[in-house]
């Protein structure tokens, strides 16, 4: 059978989302073009999952706990509720995706450049987001039981092991396999780059559940994906967040003193000395240009490395 020329069979190919080739009837080995996985709808209810995944089990370990909380409330338990729930839906998911565990969770190797780099920018972002946090702390105070959640969070000083683990480990790797490795993977094949990234970032910061988060869980969803489309890995996106939760866990064991800088959320509103800021800005524009820099003299990760052929850029 000769290859149709019909426009209008085009036209109605391109209706349903598939190409012209597999309108044709019978055509042989074809299948019809569909979005990939996920789309906005179904990460939605990925998050949805995960947080309903995580009330339950929490609530499981704080009614089989004979201490009344001790043992529910240790970084430790936390850590290991958040594997469960992450865990959870990240495999059910990825068998639900259809590619295998390999191709949403790219591990290509980056350079110790493009790594320290990162950590600078990373550095300067933490500083500026510190201080923004504190500007909403002072319009919208946080409730007690979130000042008291955090600070059971970030106790590291009494739990420096367990701590460590749930937010420089268990953090950046669930959090950062499911948004920059399944999800926003499968947004770069379904939209645009700049609706890709935008969308999941607000997930992520949706993901966090609080005002007190959001802007800070938005700008770093930003800019963990921009890393991620700029080197085809996830590892610089897995090193960034935990350089950034272990600027927060260091502050947590660091006798040394920053004025709005390493108190505690429970604590009055204070503004970062302006000398803070400044090395904040110079980190973030300086690591941002040189990044640009080093992505630019580096190979860069194939234009299709996530998106489907016919979806724009």
């Amino acid at each position: 059978m000769t290859e149709s020329r019909d426009p209008s069979n085009r036209a109605a190919a391109a209706e349903v989302g598939r190409s012209a080739d597999d309108a044709q009837e019978g055509a042989p080995g074809r299948v019809p073009f569909t979005r990939s996985f996920p789309t906005l709808g179904v990460a939605l209810g990925l998050v949805v999952a995960v947080l309903v995944l995580q009330t339950a089990i929490a609530l499981t370990a704080v009614l089989l706990d004979p201490t009344s909380g001790t043992y529910s409330q240790h970084p430790l338990t936390l850590g290991v509720v958040n594997l469960l729930a992450f865990g959870i839906v990240i495999v059910v998911a990825t068998r639900r995706s259809g590619v295998g565990f390999r191709e949403p969770y790219p591990l290509a190797a980056v350079s110790i450049r493009v790594l320290a780099l990162t950590a600078v920018l990373i550095l300067g972002t933490v500083i500026l987001l510190s201080d923004i946090d504190n500007l909403t702390r002072s319009v919208f105070p946080p409730p007690q039981t979130l000042i008291e959640a955090f600070e059971s969070l970030l106790n590291a000083a009494d739990y420096p092991l367990s701590s460590f683990f749930l937010l420089v480990v268990v953090a950046p790797v669930t959090e950062e396999v499911l948004f920059r490795g399944l999800i926003l993977r499968g947004f770069l094949a379904n939209y645009s780059k700049k609706s890709a990234i935008l969308l999941s970032a607000l997930l992520f910061a949706i993901m966090h559940t609080n005002p007190w988060q959001f802007i800070s869980a938005f700008v770093a969803g930003v800019v963990l994906a921009w890393l991620l489309i700029e080197t085809g890995s996830l590892l610089p996106c897995l090193f960034a967040h935990a350089v950034a939760n272990g600027t927060a866990y260091l502050a947590g064991l660091t006798q040394v003193e920053i004025p709005g800088f390493t108190g505690g959320m429970g604590e009055a509103v204070q503004f970062q000395p302006f000398w803070l800021n400044a090395v904040g800005v110079a980190f973030v524009v300086g690591g941002y240009l040189l990044l640009r820099r080093a992505f630019r003299a580096q190979a860069r990760p194939p234009e299709d490395l996530y998106r489907r052929p016919g979806v724009p850029a």
